[in-house]
């Protein structure tokens, strides 16, 4: 909170910045490029909103789609051009006042353009903020999920020192990456040289190049994937007056160009605002786009921050709080929390500022009893003092003490400590979170101040454009084609001083949902973005097959990290679609009907105990996410009976546990008293061209197409048996998923690790021998084996937990005593992997067991020997009165295992006894009892196997060739796979394939008359046994409906004639 020394302290600072770049001449300071020359396009698709933008301060396009399209890939678009826009009145070189607009409209009918035509009078994009070469192949502005688009070195526009985000993204809050999506680019008004207004100097002659109001602009756009932004693009714009003047009168705004339903559907479209709201919107009158189709939702511009006045001692954004701002120093340190609540209570206007914050009490700040008073709105907190001693201990986790790069120790790819020694200082710094320019809530705000409905149309009379934002003008004409201009002013922009404000681009199925989309975006604004982090994206691999479609992934997302709510990775969601944008399956709705969540054909999740509904609903929707059923994770998916020749777009998302306060309790979450929330899953991108050709996958999705193999494929398998060698009662067995994966000749070999004595199974190693490569190499769990594709192969290891019991019984002899085999009550008892007999001889060829060198054991007539090993057993033989070293019913015998001196363990124990009515005979020589024993796998087991690859079979083939065949077979119009022109309006694309055809071969199509209509060379691997044909003559010209004659000819194969129809 400015106090009047500190003001005083500002304005003299003003003046001497002021009077040192006046000093300069503009040619000393050094202004980077900018021009023309470095325009860029970009897309953001980062949720539901898909639109073009540019790096001269425009979102959508005038000739290029998307152009605010909504729901991406519905193909209904709601605009042509939207035209930031900023103006400023000040005095030229002859002293007369003049209002200046600086814009960059690319509408040919509005071009504010210099009389030469070299240059337009606006925006143009700086230099150094996007990668220019060839590795950035869309010619993209920055943008933080394609590194490919960033620049080697960025400009030094960040907090801390230069170089410290050259390989990393340039964010608002640092490296780290906060939106799903983000894109940053920064120009300036220097071309805008209409006026006689020099504002570098006052000399014409130096500041010729440097023209405009002197104003820069960084521009930042937004976008998060969780259903409760899904309908919302941000646009932030820092203007920074970088000029050697100040500029006393300044307003923002934007012209919007809309067309809600598409091109030729403007004619119907009505406007309005809701100043509550801070929001203007449009609508279509009759709910229909330019193709007549229903559905056309609300669109609108909404406030988030406005520019505002920080120092005119005015409340403007009525929180109690006069004069914030974001430029501010850390001001003060106040301890105690009665020292906090007595300068609060002072300096603010309580009652407003609880009622814009809520109560004192809950405040981080005054909870933790520490405050910078440069945090006005008392959210930053250092770290979390688990033990309440005021000093950070090692293991205490930072939360917004983090440095100036925004990220800190519990981050992923965290570089160390900020080299400015701003991290862990115990004080707020510009860049750390919840402080300054990363916290939303610390500006004085103003708002929507105008909105002016006109004709759309021509832009570039600065005095009418000008009077057109003026504050407090509202409503205007409403013409046929409408478009208006929305402001936010006046206030003041001293030299070197910034202000900034954000736009949310906000979409609704009707009013309601508009407005409340808008609400829900200002509180998480608000609260600078506090959406759960979704754990990392899993990196995904399609491979296509007959009729299916294997899908494989890592396991990298549950490495992941929430810096809130830290590793809280749940599980995977498997989505399939016929849509690059997965609207078709997005089924799932919220309480008002409005489709919220995506509908998977698989879920995978971690056996936590978190399963079904989840307790938090997705924030005021009343739906609430599926946490799955404990099911475990698995790592890839077999997707069965799809259609050959149809293309799909896969994505594996990963989603997190979401917090509910009992997680730390029940051991879900690794922290505890933590804000509830709902679920959030990662995104999943796909850009593709007009035509449906993908341009862009993001690690995680696929777009694949599923078809037959060639004739004469036979897959390749395991080759002959599967051999077992060693003890083990264990069974392997191999599924072969992806045939084409295998290599001929390959021999697999599995082996195992064990504990000691019982030898239970402890890990597994899968080696390829052939080339020495480990496949895979683990602690033993069959059902997450079995949950891995290896090399094509799905493993399945049955083996017992432990050594059990499976037949007891004499095997020789007559006796008919029965026994009872079990491991004794004891915490030395070992189920022994080995297979006993117990064979009964002459007295005296054994004798029991005993600790003690100088005692003697009992002579008895039979001796104990394990058939697994060949070892001899000693044993325990506890007699029935009277003892004559016998076995006899109720005799018990105990095996002892390892004996070492004193100590030893104890194998199975043997009780005896009758087997029911009858005569008892009792063992005799030569008699034995056999007992056989489950063993698990152990260091004494291999498995091995070999595989033969895919392979052609010529003679296969030639029978094959019958089994060729035209689909769709009759062709109606056109086929369901068909991919239609996306985001465009027409017929789409027309195909028909041929199936089941020869790795080579040559297709000659004829009409009924005999005439050759087209030709088509066929020469495809092995796994794909089909040609496609686009309908369209040797001629060039589209063939027209009849039945067509085909002949297929393979040579050394043979030949087949078949037929198939078009139908209109």
């Amino acid at each position: 909170m400015p106090t009047s020394s500190r003001l005083l302290s500002r304005l003299v600072l003003c003046v001497c910045a002021g009077s040192l770049l006046a000093a300069l001449p503009a040619s000393a300071q050094r202004r980077p490029e900018a021009g023309r020359e470095f325009r860029r396009t970009g897309i953001h698709d980062g949720n539901l909103v898909y639109t073009r933008f540019a790096n001269f301060g425009n979102l959508g396009s005038r000739t290029e789609p998307p152009k605010m399209e909504w729901p991406k890939g519905s193909g209904t678009w709601y605009g042509f051009e939207f035209v930031m826009m900023a103006g400023a009145e000040v005095v030229d070189a002859t002293g007369s006042t003049v209002r200046i607009v600086s814009e960059n409209y690319t509408n040919p009918g509005s071009f504010d353009i210099s009389p030469d035509g070299t240059h337009t009078y606006g925006w143009e994009p700086l230099a150094g903020y996007f990668n220019p070469g060839a590795a950035n192949n869309l010619g993209y502005p920055a943008m933080s999920h394609m590194d490919n688009t960033w620049p080697d070195r960025w400009p030094h526009d960040y907090p801390g020192n230069a170089g410290e985000r050259d390989g990393r993204w340039n964010g608002e809050f640092g490296a780290y990456t906060r939106a799903d999506q983000e894109s940053y680019y920064v120009m300036d008004d220097r071309n805008n040289d209409e006026y006689e207004y020099y504002p570098f100097t006052g000399s014409a002659q130096d500041s010729t190049d440097l023209r405009g109001l002197g104003l820069e602009v960084a521009v930042r756009g937004y976008q998060w994937v969780n259903v409760q932004a899904e309908d919302i693009l941000i646009v932030r714009y820092d203007i920074r007056n970088v000029s050697d003047k100040d500029l006393d009168k300044v307003v923002f705004g934007m012209y919007v160009d809309p067309a809600i339903g598409g091109e030729g559907d403007s004619v119907d479209d009505l406007a309005d605002f809701q100043r509550e709201d801070d929001i203007t919107y449009m609508w279509d009158r009759d709910g229909l786009d330019n193709r007549g189709r229903p559905g056309v939702g609300y669109f609108g511009f909404a406030f988030l921050e406005s520019p505002g006045e920080p120092l005119d001692n005015v409340d403007n954004d009525e929180n109690g709080i006069t004069d914030e701002t974001q430029d501010n120093e850390r001001g003060s340190w106040i301890a105690g929390q009665s020292a906090i609540r007595s300068y609060v209570t002072s300096t603010y206007d309580l009652e407003a500022f609880e009622a814009a914050s809520g109560p004192l009490e809950s405040l981080p700040a005054y909870v933790a009893g520490e405050w910078w008073t440069g945090d006005e709105d008392l959210d930053w907190v250092a770290f979390a003092d688990a033990n309440g001693n005021a000093v950070r201990d090692g293991d205490e986790l930072l939360i917004d003490d983090v440095g100036s790069d925004g990220v800190g120790p519990q981050d992923e790819n965290y570089p160390g400590p900020d080299s400015d020694g701003t991290e862990d200082n115990g004080r707020p710094d510009q860049g750390e979170p919840n402080f300054g320019q990363t916290d939303n809530n610390e500006s004085d705000q103003i708002g929507l101040t105008s909105f002016l409905l006109r004709p759309a149309g021509n832009v570039s009379d600065d005095a009418r454009t000008w009077s057109e934002m003026e504050p407090g003008r509202f409503g205007g004409e409403t013409p046929s084609n409408v478009a208006f201009i929305y402001g936010s002013g006046y206030f003041s922009l001293p030299i070197g001083e910034t202000r900034k404000f954000a736009i949310a681009t906000v979409f609704g199925r009707d009013y309601d949902d508009i407005i409340r989309n808008k609400r829900t975006m200002q509180r998480i604004y608000d609260a600078d973005y506090s959406f759960a982090k979704p754990p990392n994206k899993p990196e995904l691999t399609a491979i296509p097959g007959n009729g299916q479609v294997t899908l494989r992934w890592d396991d990298a997302a549950e490495l992941s990290r929430d810096p809130i709510y830290g590793r809280d990775f749940e599980g995977y969601l498997v989505y399939r679609s016929t849509d690059p944008s997965f609207n078709s399956i997005k089924t799932i709705t919220d309480a008002y009907g409005n489709p919220i969540l995506w509908e998977p054909i698989a879920q995978f999740d971690r056996a936590d105990g978190l399963e079904g509904p989840h307790p938090i609903q997705i924030g005021e929707t009343g739906a609430v996410y599926n946490t799955g059923s404990d099911s475990g994770l698995q790592y890839f998916y077999v997707d069965k009976g799809l259609d050959n020749g149809r293309r799909y777009y896969y994505a594996i998302v990963s989603y997190d546990t979401g917090y509910d306060d009992d997680f730390f309790e029940r051991g879900i979450s690794e922290r505890d008293q933590l804000v509830p929330i709902a679920p959030s899953e990662s995104s999943k991108i796909i850009q593709t061209d007009l035509i449906g050709n993908v341009v862009f996958l993001d690690t995680n999705t696929a777009s694949v197409v599923p078809n037959a193999p060639a004739a004469g494929y036979v897959a390749g398998d395991i080759e002959g048996d599967i051999e077992q060698a060693g003890p083990s009662t264990g069974r392997v067995a191999v599924d072969v998923v992806v045939p084409d994966q295998l290599a001929d000749g390959s021999r697999y070999r599995i082996t195992f690790s064990d504990t000691t004595s019982a030898r239970l199974t402890q890990g597994v190693r899968i080696e390829e021998t052939t080339s020495g490569r480990v496949v895979y190499e683990a602690p033993f769990d069959s059902l997450s084996l079995a949950r891995q594709l290896i090399d094509g192969m799905v493993f399945h290891v049955s083996s017992p937990a432990e050594p059990a019991p499976l037949t007891a019984e004499w095997t020789e002899g007559d006796a008919t005593l029965a026994a009872n085999v079990g491991l004794p009550e004891s915490n030395r008892a070992v189920p022994i992997p080995d297979d006993i007999e117990i064979r009964v001889g002459e007295m005296g060829v054994d004798t029991t067991y005993t600790q003690f060198v100088f005692e003697e054991g009992t002579p008895v007539d039979f001796e104990v020997v394990g058939t697994t090993t060949g070892r001899r057993y000693d044993f325990f033989l506890e007699e029935v009165p009277p003892a004559d070293g016998r076995i006899t019913p109720g005799d018990v015998l105990t095996l002892v295992v390892d004996p070492q001196g004193f100590q030893y363990d104890l194998g199975w124990e043997f009780t005896f006894g009758t087997s029911g009515g009858g005569t008892v005979r009792v063992p005799e020589a030569g008699d034995v009892f056999r007992l056989t024993v489950t063993k698990p796998f152990s260091s004494l087991d291999q498995v091995t196997f070999s595989t033969t690859a895919s392979q052609f079979d010529a003679a296969a083939a030639t029978t094959g060739l019958e089994g060729i065949y035209v689909v769709p077979d009759p062709y109606v119009t056109n086929a369901s796979w068909e991919r239609p022109l996306f985001n465009a309006s027409g017929r789409g694309e027309r195909r028909i394939d041929f199936v089941n055809l020869p790795p080579q071969c040559t297709i000659r199509i004829y009409n009924m008359a005999g005439v050759l209509v087209q030709t088509l060379e066929h020469d495809s691997m092995l796994q794909d046994g089909s040609e496609s044909w686009d309908l369209v003559s040797k001629d060039g010209l589209s063939v027209s409906f009849g039945v067509y004659i085909y002949h297929v000819e393979a040579p050394g194969i043979g030949e087949h004639i078949g037929k198939f129809t078009l139908i209109k």
